[in-house]
């Protein structure tokens, strides 16, 4: 199976369980709130949000470094360095996974009284807490299998895994709330989640003999070890500056502009968070092929690819985000009658949209080098600059003010760094990657712009559904004939097209 098709099957997937992804939210929340109190989902919330901060201190990284190491030595199965680095990762996540159940029980004994939860719920806090980290330490050991097959680029598989987990968990989750389970029911469906996971992943490691052959399986040893803590060491300090950045918008909302602010913010920004995982994908289903590519040393396929997908990372962020910032606006009239804020305000995240998505492809090849250096201190610059700027600007311009910060320092620190790594690492010019590689996605940027503002003026005066069915259907149609004439690389849109031939000839021939 070539690189593209795995691509290609990959990206589908992951659009599918994404689709799937909001279907189960849209679902089991009602659900939950059907069996649950108002308190009792909030207090479950909080137990979540504990046990996930749990999980990311105790991971160091070292998920991120077994998955990328293991494309070192996939391709070497006469040498047991690949056998060694499956054993000796499992091994890491294993005692992971048992600090983070420890950790974890022993923290939810004093966890409810510094968190001010009510006194009659702190056993039911403690009960959750503690087995909501038993069921994350198991699925850290299970977590190897998911790893070796994303160093083989199929990713496919453990979508289309993490599909039967929403499927089989929101089941389990109705089933239990019938059994009159109560909170214990969200620890039935996470825990069937883990297991099916896991198996599925197991299973199809086994039935696609990605594992080591008999007697080349090696041994755990430090020298691994050493490998995978240093990589992972310089990924978990990256982590953190980026949860900086992630996390510190809503205190900075908070802070300059109320409660208030924090909850239009929330809302306002749903259809541009979808966006973003939207493009991300692009990024995410390419890493292991990258990867491969660079161990195998296949520098021009490497360089030629890295280029395509900047290309269309930013076409599709610009087509995607013009169009979400065109219908955001009649969205939320006809969704929350009683969130709006300005029109400004969308053009400034899609313009965040599009500057995060490319600055990220770059970001995203020193990551696959290995090669840290600074970036490790550059989210935490990026994290504290935005925070400074922020608290300065939302006074005085609002949300926008925030949206705005979060561009200026993502383009000083971040795009910067990135650029230079590009450069650097390919042996080009900024001047290339900046105007060269930008020309196709600049086109569609004008066209979305012009048709988006023609919409805007010829629609406003219609019924906010009348705006948003009308609106987003043209945006849509001129979005996908954009980006397909003028967004995408010629020889990507020429590879797409041959092998959309070849699938209607196969599909015609078996009719």
């Amino acid at each position: 199976m070539s690189r593209f098709k795995r691509f290609a099957d990959s990206l589908v997937s992951g659009y599918v369980l994404l689709a799937a992804n909001i279907l189960y939210t849209l679902a089991s929340v009602p659900l939950a709130l059907h069996y649950l109190s108002l308190e009792e989902y909030g207090l479950w919330g909080l137990v979540t949000q504990v046990c996930n901060f749990n999980q990311i201190l105790i991971d160091l990284g070292m998920s991120g470094a077994i998955a990328r190491i293991l494309i070192d030595h996939k391709d070497d199965r006469e040498s047991t360095a690949y056998g060694t680095v499956i054993q000796t990762g499992f091994l890491v996540l294993l005692v992971q996974g048992v600090l983070i159940a420890v950790i974890g029980g022993l923290l939810s004994y004093w966890l409810p009284q510094w968190m001010d939860v009510p006194l009659k719920n702190w056993q039911v806090f403690r009960v959750l807490v503690s087995w909501q980290c038993v069921m994350l330490a198991v699925s850290f050991a299970l977590r190897i299998f998911t790893f070796i097959l994303h160093s083989h680029q199929r990713y496919d598989i453990c979508n289309y895994a993490q599909l039967a987990c929403f499927g089989l968990g929101l089941i389990a989750l109705w089933l239990s709330f019938e059994a009159r389970l109560g909170l214990y029911s969200l620890l039935v469906s996470g825990a069937v989640s883990v297991m099916v996971m896991g198996i599925s992943c197991g299973w199809a490691t086994r039935r696609l003999r990605l594992f080591p052959v008999p007697g080349r399986w090696g041994k755990p040893n430090w020298r691994a070890f050493k490998d995978l803590f240093a990589y992972g060491t310089d990924l978990f300090l990256a982590t953190i500056g980026l949860q900086l950045i992630t996390a510190s918008q809503t205190p900075v909302i908070a802070r300059t502009l109320g409660l208030e602010a924090v909850g239009v913010w929330s809302v306002a920004t749903k259809l541009f968070m979808l966006s973003q995982q939207l493009v991300y994908r692009l990024l995410d289903f390419s890493t292991a092929a990258f990867s491969e590519m660079m161990v195998r040393g296949e520098q021009v396929r490497l360089q030629q690819r890295f280029r395509e997908l900047v290309i269309l990372s930013g076409s599709a962020s610009v087509a995607v985000g013009f169009t979400m910032a065109l219908c955001n606006q009649a969205f939320l009239t006809v969704w929350t009658p009683s969130i709006s804020w300005a029109i400004e305000n969308d053009m400034l995240m899609a313009c965040s949209l599009v500057v995060y998505s490319c600055t990220r492809c770059h970001v995203g090849l020193a990551y696959m080098t290995k090669q840290i250096r600074a970036m490790k201190y550059i989210y935490l610059g990026e994290g504290v600059a935005f925070v400074a700027l922020g608290l300065l600007v939302a006074p005085r311009l609002g949300l926008g003010g925030v949206i705005l910060s979060g561009i200026v320092t993502n383009l000083i620190f971040t795009g910067c760094y990135g650029l230079h790594r590009s450069k650097a690492y390919f042996g080009t010019s900024v001047k290339e990657l900046l105007f060269d590689w930008w020309k196709r996605p600049a086109y569609v940027l004008l066209i979305m712009m012009m048709m988006g503002s023609l919409l805007w003026f010829t629609l406003r005066s219609l019924p906010p559904l009348a705006q948003l069915g009308i609106g987003g259907s043209i945006m849509g149609i001129t979005a996908g004939f954009t980006l397909w004439k003028f967004g995408l690389p010629e020889t990507l849109r020429k590879e797409s097209g041959e092998r959309f031939l070849r699938l209607r000839a196969r599909l015609l021939a078996g009719e």
